[in-house]
Parts: C-alpha cells; sequence; structure tokens
C-alpha cells in the first residue's frame, strides 16, 4: 500500500513538473497554426525569437505584408469594412511586429498580443528619406519605438478579448515652420472571435485629432468621445451603432475660414437576410450641426434619417460587397448585377428641426419620406447602355416633402423657377407641402401632371 502511495504521489510529482511543457506544447501549436494562415493571406514571416522560462513563454515576430489585396479579402470574411487604396498603398510592403507573451499552463491567464508596424511601404520610407531626411529619421523613430501599437488580452477557452490602443502625442515641425499634431487618447475595446476581425466588437476613443498648421493656413480634424458597439456574423447579418459627443473640423487659408461641427451624433445600421434576400437598415440623430464659411453660415437642428434598403439580391449584394476595393470598371459591373434583380428603398423619415441662417434668421423645419422602388429586370444593365430612358418603366416613387413657409419662401428667392414651383405647390398657415409619385413613366406633383 504504501509502495503504491508512493508510486501515486511520484506520477502526480511528475505530471506537476511536465504539465508547463505539454502547456507550451499546445501554446507552440495553436501559434504555429494561426501563423499559417496569416501567411496564407498575404503575410510572410521574416523573422522570429522565442524566450521561453518553466512558467511563461514570449515570442517576438516579424511580418511583411507582401500582399494587402489576400489580407484584405480575409478580413472581410469577419467583417464588412474595407481599406482604403490609400491606406493599402501605405501597408503594401510593410513590416509588422508582433510580441506574445503566454503562460505554460494552458488557460491559467490570457494570452498577451501587442502588433504594431516597424515600417511601412518601402518605397514610401526612401521616397521620404530622399525628399525629407528630417521628417524620415522623426518618423522611423516613432516607428522603432512601437508609436502605432495595439495591445490585446485574449482568452484562449472563452474566445473573448479586451485591450487597449497605445496613446499617441506625437509633434513635429516640417518644412517652412509648418507643425503637425498626431492625438489618440484613450482608446479601449472588447470583443468576441478572431482577435483581427472579432464577431462582436465594443470600442471607445477619447480623444483622437489630426491638425497641420503653419503661419498662414490651418487644417485640423478632431473626434471626442466615440463609443461602438458592432455585431457581425457576415455581410448580410450584422448590427453596429456609434454615439460621438463631438467632431469638429477646422480649415483655415487665406481664401476661406471653414468651421464644420456637429454635436452629439448617433448612428446605427443593421443588414438581415430572409428566402436568399438582404434588407439594409440605417438611422441617425445628430442633435447639431454647425457650418460657416466666409460665403455661407447655417446651423441645423435635431436632424434625423430613418432609411431602409429592402429586396436585395442575397448573391449579388454579398458579390457587390466583397469587390469595393477593386477598381471602378469591376465594382461598376457588379452593382449593375445586383441592381437587375430589383430593390426597394424607403425613406421613412429625412428632417431636421430647424435651420438658422448667419445665427440670427430662423427658416424653420423640412422632412421628407420617399418611397422607391425598381423592378427586376434581366436586361438593366443592356437597357442602361442603350439609354437610361429605357428603365423608367421600372421605376415607381412616391415622394412627401413638406417645408416651412418660412424656408420655402427662402429656397424660391431669386430662382427663376419660381412660378412653376408655386404652381404646383400647396399649402397651410404654417407649411408648404409636395406630393410627389412617379409611376408608369408619368410624374405628378399634387395631383397635376408635369409636362
Amino acid at each position: 500500500m504504501k509502495k503504491t502511495t508512493l508510486i501515486l504521489t511520484l506520477l502526480t510529482i511528475l505530471i506537476i513538473l511536465l504539465f508547463p511543457f505539454l502547456g507550451n506544447s499546445f501554446m507552440q501549436k495553436l501559434i504555429d497554426e494561426n501563423i499559417q494562415v496569416l501567411q496564407s493571406q498575404g503575410l510572410v514571416l521574416k523573422k522570429s525569437t522565442k524566450e521561453t522560462g518553466y512558467l511563461n513563454t514570449k515570442q517576438h515576430f516579424e511580418f511583411v505584408l507582401q500582399d494587402t489585396q489576400a489580407l484584405q479579402n480575409y478580413l472581410r470574411f469577419y467583417t464588412k469594412s474595407t481599406v482604403p487604396p490609400a491606406v493599402e498603398k501605405v501597408f503594401q510592403g510593410a513590416t509588422i511586429g508582433a510580441d506574445v507573451a503566454y503562460s505554460n499552463i494552458p488557460f491559467s491567464k490570457a494570452v498577451t498580443v501587442e502588433v504594431y508596424p516597424l515600417q511601412l511601404a518601402n518605397t514610401l520610407m526612401q521616397e521620404m528619406k530622399k525628399n525629407n531626411p528630417q521628417a524620415y529619421r522623426y518618423f522611423s523613430d516613432f516607428l522603432d519605438a512601437k508609436g502605432l501599437l495595439y495591445h490585446v488580452e485574449y482568452n484562449v477557452l472563452s474566445n473573448d478579448f479586451n485591450g487597449f490602443v497605445k496613446d499617441i502625442d506625437a509633434h513635429y515641425s516640417v518644412k517652412k515652420n509648418a507643425n503637425v499634431r498626431m492625438q489618440l487618447e484613450g482608446a479601449r475595446f472588447s470583443g468576441e472571435g478572431n482577435i483581427f476581425a472579432a464577431q462582436k466588437l465594443t470600442f471607445h476613443i477619447q480623444t483622437m485629432k489630426l491638425a497641420l498648421e503653419d503661419a498662414a493656413n490651418a487644417l485640423s480634424f478632431e473626434i471626442n468621445n466615440l463609443q461602438n458597439r458592432s455585431e457581425f456574423a457576415s455581410f448580410s447579418h450584422y448590427t453596429t451603432d456609434t454615439e460621438v459627443f463631438q467632431i469638429r473640423f477646422l480649415m483655415k487659408n487665406s481664401q476661406d475660414d471653414i468651421n464644420i461641427s456637429l454635436d452629439n451624433v448617433d448612428m446605427a445600421s443593421s443588414a438581415s437576410e430572409k428566402d436568399d434576400k438582404v434588407a439594409l437598415h440605417s438611422k441617425s440623430f445628430i442633435d447639431t450641426l454647425v457650418f460657416h464659411t466666409n460665403k455661407l453660415d447655417f446651423s441645423l437642428k435635431a436632424l434625423h434619417s430613418d432609411i431602409a434598403i429592402e429586396g436585395l439580391d442575397k448573391q449579388s449584394y454579398e458579390k457587390f460587397s466583397q469587390l469595393l476595393a477593386q477598381s471602378k470598371q469591376i465594382r461598376q459591373q457588379a452593382l449593375l448585377g445586383m441592381l437587375a434583380h430589383g430593390l426597394h428603398v424607403k425613406v421613412s423619415d429625412l428632417s431636421f428641426e430647424n435651420i438658422t441662417l448667419n445665427s440670427i434668421e430662423e427658416l424653420g423645419s423640412m422632412k421628407i419620406q420617399s418611397d422607391l422602388k425598381i423592378a427586376q429586370d434581366k436586361d438593366f444593365a443592356k437597357k442602361l447602355k442603350m439609354s437610361p430612358l429605357l428603365l423608367l418603366a421600372n421605376v415607381q416613387i412616391d415622394m412627401k416633402i413638406s417645408l416651412a413657409k418660412a424656408l420655402y419662401l427662402k429656397m424660391i428667392e431669386d430662382t427663376p423657377a419660381a412660378a412653376v414651383i408655386v404652381s404646383y405647390a400647396k399649402e397651410d398657415a404654417q407649411s408648404v407641402y409636395f406630393d410627389i409619385v412617379f409611376k408608369e413613366s408619368r410624374l405628378t406633383v399634387n395631383g397635376k401632371v408635369v409636362q
């Protein structure tokens, strides 16, 4: 009995001693599998190092992004977002660093991942080095210091994560006494699913700002307190909601002074599918929008929009979504293919409560409701090429517009067609109305046929 107890004790101790090595083997296999996936999607492993202790392991990887299109196609399997061509050009051929740290005891704590660019596109960096050595040194030092860094804590067992983007407060003086400032503060996120493209994601940005200025000119863009919540299952099934406390845009030069500000913005969008058809829905609200230039000054209060697109063919819609980053010709062909299946666009609300000109002239409200239907037509592209007029029979529109009388009078002021517009208008003491119908290639406004 004592011998059996001793053997069991020794086996238990041996298993405990070997457990970290088994855990390390498990994690290494998981990491290797993910690296293989990334390498098949446009990333090439350039360098890797490893520091292994008894309880913990650290690994460093450097990848070269050789095919941004392939990587984007992979990420688009998880997310509907598209990388702009300008950003794609910056990262083509870039070197990306990644540091991974984990416990050798499986599932005892989250895996830490840090991802950061070490060098952008080689041609871009060489051009910068040639034309502006000072900017090249500054930017190289910024990247070497991991100036743009994503920190993620990933739970392998539950497949969820949380993390942050490193705060940025970078100042740089370029030629002719021009200054550049980049700021990013309080960028935090959490989610579920793939680290690079989550099925569920929430993120918050406290401040994001880019400013360029010299003695005579200024350009700045600023966002304060942004919050987003998204769930993404596929191109045809997602929801996202974004709230922004404040957005500011400023451009100042010798010709003009442009100020645009938006306060308390709330935007939501979703997609759903049923019977091989896709429905898109978008709603937004802006408490206040102010637009100011030397020639134009107005503010809008309580802007609402509620727009739905229904009846989209699922297959052609997903094809169009996947080709958004392609050439204009390819996108256009995909769009025509989607329209050939028909659609229904419903504007339930497009309105504002008040518009004020030059801070003093209040003109009142406007509201638009619209219903547009395009019938299915397999010859849509062919007819469009021959003559767009051939497609009028496919189109049906029902639109209602109401405007405050002060706004209506301001809009037709000095308009050459004012007399014609007035002849179709209906009004009461406060508002002017237009009921516009286009059906069977005939247009009517408030019951009157437009010749």
